[in-house]
């Protein structure tokens, strides 16, 4: 079966309290929050519980969890030379990515920031889609 890069990389950079599923008929990613799909609607399908009943049409796709977030977060910091400028990122961890990020743009290396994690969550995704055996297209 083939998927889209864009497709899998979607359930790690969108909304972290998100389950995220691909739906093979339509080609699509379906976005599931508290149990209820959000977005896109789909003739048949509006719950988690509508997935688990036709589960041949999906495949729930990745997620790297908090954990894996703050891992990327601190990677990235770790390639920084500065050691000033590396303290006050750690410090930003404990306020999470909006706090994280602040610190990023204070430093004038959000978009260097932005480089690193989606080369991160594009080597994820692609390790990811062979141990599924999905053809990436």
């Amino acid at each position: 079966m083939k998927i889209r890069l864009d497709d899998v990389m979607q359930s790690l950079s969108f909304p972290l309290n998100a389950v995220y599923y691909y739906y093979i008929p339509l080609e699509t990613v379906l976005m599931f929050m508290d149990g209820m799909i959000f977005g896109k609607a789909v003739y048949g399908i509006s719950s988690e519980e509508d997935v688990l009943r036709h589960g041949e049409d999906f495949i729930k796709l990745p997620d790297i969890g908090d954990e894996g977030r703050r891992k990327v977060m601190t990677g990235f910091i770790n390639t920084i030379g500065d050691d000033r400028a590396k303290e006050k990122l750690y410090g930003a961890l404990s306020g999470g990515l909006s706090a994280f990020e602040a610190a990023l743009r204070e430093q004038h290396r959000i978009m260097d920031w932005y480089n690193y994690r989606e080369s991160v969550y594009t080597e994820f995704s692609r390790k990811w889609c062979e141990k599924e055996g999905l053809e990436l297209i």
